[in-house]
């Protein structure tokens, strides 16, 4: 059975026992890069092995190489770098440090920094500590998460490492954690890791849900910063931040790019919980067709989606972030107004993909997919009683890709003539939704709803190389609505109710209405 011992001259220190450590931490020493005499970290078969220290930095050569710990400890994410440490991707680098090291930190409320380095048999003390120092600031992949407290105290997480090395930190500042903060943070342990863990993984998922869910009294910002570079060189990046007023997420890599924002300072546009529900569903039905038509990549639309999800979702409860009265410019909105309502916060929201040039005869064809949406909502007047409220929506596709040209046969498209077999679409696609309603003497005079869409399809077919067919075909298609009616029967029939059963009618009502004003315009 394979084990860990710790040697420190005459103390010897039996660390967890680790059979999935990797083979080349076998092979070599694990030592601190300390001026004084220090453990030594080493993998044998029997558990009383006993080491002597080699050299005063704590170094034990071996094979030209050594393994050089930045402190002395046995804590339990020192414990999981050297389990971590050989790993061939930055998902089994990282795997478990994440919670580990914010679990620590809640633990104790202390700072933490440890690094674990690949180094000659007898480096330069200057030079290894150099190393440590780059490893921890300038690394090839790094995440690190920040957090401000209520309080005003910051803390910050990093977790970094290259191809010879390993590095965690953690860091309070601005003042000392209470109780309350520091449960706030081991709350947060799981969703860390989860990010991390979706982040590194191969393909890379956006998993930041939990981290939405932090508890908006306790802290007051939280962001997460990562960039990781790929086996082919490419650079990853992501960028995500929350706090009461608003949430955003920046991503990019190799298949492409997304950005998004969802603004919460309108808190009072936000539906219940079935609103809330139905609006992110039919949002994410309208992201796949998106897809589906333009021939989106699926990972990065997965991307995407996965994100709207987390950002839409967990609001933060606006009566315990603010005193101030959950209003739009300082108006109080009705149930009758929430019918008429999307149910979500304003956004926007983009994703591009990566242009790629797939045929070398005509490399002007280019295969491409970006599309955007937002939503925005403003309330005018200054009195209950006299005041309108609107709420748009747009969405935007662009997007052209090759297909073969006869069901399958094979897309292969070079220089030879032979090869240009193929149709190839260009996709251009619009659609607008208005709300309005209008108030007067606290009176509806009009709710209405108007949308818009239009498709643009262009098709040219080539068989041999020859152009055998070019078609566009536009379609649009619009329409407007009014509530005002539907509205007003049902105020009425609620009043019924409430003399006949004493129960009310209303919100049943204004459920159904709402179905109907989410309705997408159709083509």
């Amino acid at each position: 059975m394979t084990s860990i011992s710790a040697v420190n001259q005459s103390q010897t220190l039996a660390l967890k026992p680790a059979a999935a450590l990797p083979p080349a931490v076998n092979d070599s020493a694990v030592a601190q890069s300390t001026a004084s005499p220090a453990s030594v970290v080493i993998i044998g078969e029997d558990t009383s092995v006993q080491v002597p220290v080699y050299s005063s930095r704590g170094l034990l050569p071996l094979g030209g190489t050594a393994l050089a710990w930045e402190s002395d400890a046995t804590d339990d994410v020192s414990k999981a770098m050297a389990n971590n440490f050989n790993s061939a991707s930055t998902f089994g680098r990282f795997r478990g440090l994440g919670a580990a090291l914010l679990e620590q930190l809640a633990g104790n409320g202390k700072g933490f920094s440890q690094s674990l380095i690949k180094t000659s048999a007898t480096p330069d003390a200057a030079a290894l500590s150099a190393a440590q120092s780059k490893l921890h600031s300038n690394a090839d992949n790094s995440i690190t998460l920040t957090i401000k407290t209520a309080s005003g105290a910051t803390v910050a997480l990093s977790l970094t490492s290259q191809v010879n090395g390993l590095a965690v930190s953690a860091d309070v500042t601005g003042g000392e954690l209470t109780d309350e903060e520091l449960a706030g943070l081991a709350a947060l342990a799981e969703g860390f890791e989860s990010a991390v863990d979706g982040f590194t993984g191969e393909p890379p998922s956006l998993d930041l849900s939990k981290l939405t869910q932090y508890d908006a009294t306790v802290f007051s910002s939280v962001d997460l910063q990562a960039q990781l570079k790929l086996s082919d060189d490419s650079v990853q990046t992501l960028s995500f931040h929350a706090e009461s007023s608003t949430r955003s997420v920046s991503m990019s890599g190799p298949l492409g790019q997304l950005k998004m924002a969802v603004d919460l300072k309108n808190s009072a546009i936000i539906g219940n919980q079935a609103q809330q529900a139905k609006a992110l569903q039919s949002y994410l039905k309208q992201f796949d067709s998106a897809r589906q038509r333009g021939h989106g990549d699926p990972q990065l639309m997965t991307l995407f989606t996965d994100t709207f999800t987390a950002l839409n979702s967990h609001y933060p409860d606006a009566s315990r972030t603010s005193t101030a009265p959950q209003t739009v410019n300082s108006i109080s909105l009705t149930d009758v107004d929430h019918a008429m309502l999307n149910g979500l916060a304003d956004f926007t929201a983009s994703v591009t993909q990566t242009v790629q040039a797939s045929n070398p005869m005509h490399p002007e064809e280019l295969d491409a997919f970006a599309y955007k949406v937002s939503q925005s909502s403003e309330s005018k007047g200054t009195s209950p009683l006299n005041r309108t409220l609107e709420q748009h929506q747009q969405s935007q596709l662009t997007a052209s890709y090759h297909q073969a040209l006869y069901p399958g046969s094979s897309l292969r498209m070079g220089m030879d003539a032979a090869s240009q077999n193929y149709a190839y679409y260009q996709i251009e696609d619009s659609a607008s939704s208005s709300m309005r309603m209008t108030y007067d003497k606290g009176k509806l005079i009009e709710a209405a709803v108007s949308k818009s869409a239009s498709q643009s399809t262009r098709v040219t077919k080539y068989e041999l190389g020859h152009l055998i067919e070019d078609t566009l075909t536009p379609e649009k298609s619009s329409e407007q609505r009014s509530f005002t009616r539907l509205i007003e029967s049902a105020v009425q029939e609620d009043r019924m109710s409430r003399v006949r059963s004493g129960r009310s009618s209303l919100l049943d009502a204004l459920a159904a209405i709402h179905d109907q004003v989410m309705q997408p315009a159709r083509i």
